[in-house]
């Protein structure tokens, strides 16, 4: 079982969200505006049944991120990614501020459902059956047997099933061990969150698929947003 009193919840911001653009022109991914209320409030609000304590990881340009973050009902610490390196290292700057388990989720994405923690996870990474493919081909795809997480693709260009990979994760200390000698992509230059998944699956961690039973939303381009308004309402 998850224990709320130990377990953090670290929020990555990222950057400025081009592709959301002409959205994020004067404001940054995360405080984009779904039924009246930023992206990061909507992800706020919904872990908030997880966790009290949160660590928000953000660019140092995105102006107004950390004062509205003030504004949250948690306890919230800020850190400032210096030279952004991809989803593994902004998490890797979490280091120092974890001592047990922890969630990660990305300041992009939306969530209306529930998630399965299994009692017997170590780390795990979110998975929900997709009703579109796209949404697979720009996350990555996920392999199972019996249940088990076998194979993890990022941005695939065939999908073997419906099931997509989510931005949310759950890991304990020793991640930060395989983000560390994880090789950096051929394809990004970046080490990828999806490699250090399939670390975790190769050296026979307790990693599982949190399955979630709802609707979820990588918020990506602008008409994603009617997307996740109708979610939420």
């Amino acid at each position: 079982m998850l224990d709320k009193k130990k377990l953090k919840c670290v929020i990555i911001c990222g950057g400025k969200g081009k592709r959301l653009s002409p959205l994020t022109s004067n404001l940054p991914k995360s405080l984009v505006s779904v039924k009246g209320k930023p992206l990061l409030g909507h992800i706020v609000d919904y872990f908030k049944r997880f966790s009290d304590d949160f660590i928000f990881i953000f660019e140092k340009d995105n102006v107004g991120l950390e004062e509205f973050i003030k504004t949250l009902p948690v306890k919230s610490k800020c850190i400032i990614e210096e030279d952004p390196k991809g989803i593994a290292n902004a998490i890797s700057l979490a280091k120092d501020f974890i001592e047990d388990k922890f969630i990660v989720s990305l300041g992009d994405c939306l969530y209306n459902g529930d998630f399965d923690f299994p009692d017997d996870a170590d780390h795990g990474f979110g998975v929900v059956e997709a009703d579109n493919i796209d949404d697979i081909k720009r996350s990555y795809s996920v392999e199972l047997v019996d249940g088990k997480p076998y194979r993890v693709v990022e941005k695939p260009t065939e999908i073997p099933n419906n099931l997509c990979g989510m931005g949310v994760y759950l890991f304990n200390k020793n991640v930060f061990d395989h983000i560390k000698t994880t090789k950096p992509s051929d394809r990004t230059g970046k080490v990828e969150i999806t490699d250090v998944l399939q670390s975790l699956i190769s050296s026979k961690e307790k990693i599982r698929p949190l399955l979630f039973n709802g609707k979820y939303l990588n918020v990506t381009y602008p008409e994603d947003i009617k997307r996740a308004e109708e979610m939420l309402s």
